[in-house]
């Protein structure tokens, strides 16, 4: 007996650890599969399902506080030029009539627009370097006061959650359903909405307006190793978080079952709830229950001039 354990080595140990986490993650999508197949083919809108009760459980451990003015983004594709705000100052800084205005802008191409912005963009505007360049007093004056405009792509009320006639099954909510979704730094929601190079995009900034009480989904095992009252192996917990992650497959029966969570989140109090982006490496994404709890207070257009594609593979077989 001693021999056999003398003979067990740390290889052994770790492969038999290995071994046992895929079971475990095994029977945890078994579970999932049965919640998925109860919500979408047997009942819609109720369930003591064990995956729903593990977000009661861990509902404590998963509480956070956002404070207020904590600020948050939100991108959406932008299909007009955006720079007619900017020419529309040039014109009037020149005294042009509201009329002349009008019909310029009307006449202007979308090409000829997109060159507005190099006016302000490439240029170095310091006293010192003004002399390099062919702008006036007018243009510099212009140039300064739409660096002040607050919405330069779509204005307030366009860069929140649209009204609820307007709104498709998400994520978190049904058809109908007003919440807002958002992520905790500019790049994360540009990588949300998967744009393609060239694409114009709009980003919003948001502040909250109060303290918010949101369901994190996002925790990692490393911030639970020194907590004995939970276990340090995955649980449901974590395919929950996995689950509000994975990317949507274009079958939108499959976000049945995480808008049932959503609203089993809400209905215990939470204004929201927080999970890991699977498009973008260490992106956080947040969504609101109520769109009012927060506020835009500005939003810029930009291009999209690279995606980062990364790969791995645990062995080379191209070179060989």
């Amino acid at each position: 007996m001693n021999e056999n354990i003398n003979s067990f080595s740390e290889n052994d140990l770790l492969l038999m650890i290995l071994y046992l986490y895929i079971q475990d993650e095994k029977e945890r999508d078994k579970k999932w599969e049965e919640f998925e197949h109860q919500l979408i083919y047997e009942n819609r809108f109720s369930s003591t399902h064990e995956v729903v009760k593990e977000l009661h459980t861990c509902a404590e451990m998963a509480t956070i506080t956002m404070n207020p003015k904590t600020p948050l983004y939100r991108a959406r594709s932008f299909h007009m030029s955006g720079w007619d705000k900017l020419l529309k100052y040039y014109l009037k800084v020149y005294n042009y009539t509201e009329r002349d205005i009008k019909r310029i802008l009307e006449q202007s191409s979308e090409s000829e627009l997109m060159l507005v912005p190099l006016l302000y963009k490439t240029v170095d505007y310091s006293p010192e370097n003004l002399s390099k360049y062919p702008i006036t007093n007018e243009m510099k004056r212009a140039i300064e006061g739409w660096k002040k405009v607050k919405f330069k792509g779509y204005n307030k009320k366009d860069s929140t959650a649209p009204e609820a006639d307007k709104i498709k099954s998400g994520r978190a909510n049904p058809d109908h359903i007003r919440y807002l979704y958002l992520s905790e730094d500019k790049v994360t929601p540009i990588y949300e909405i998967r744009p393609t190079i060239g694409e114009r995009i709009n980003i919003a900034k948001f502040k909250l307006k109060r303290s918010i009480k949101l369901y994190d989904l996002t925790l990692e095992w490393s911030k639970r190793w020194n907590d004995k009252k939970q276990e340090v192996l995955p649980r449901l917990y974590d395919s929950i978080g996995n689950r509000f992650s994975k990317p949507h497959n274009g079958d939108v029966s499959t976000y049945i079952p995480t808008q049932f969570l959503a609203e089993e989140i809400k209905q215990m109090g939470f204004d929201g709830l927080r999970f890991k982006s699977s498009l973008h490496a260490g992106g956080v994404n947040v969504v609101l229950f109520n769109p009012d709890d927060c506020e835009a207070v500005s939003s810029d257009v930009v291009t999209v001039d690279r995606i980062n594609i990364e790969t791995s593979c645990p062995w080379d077989t191209f070179d060989n």
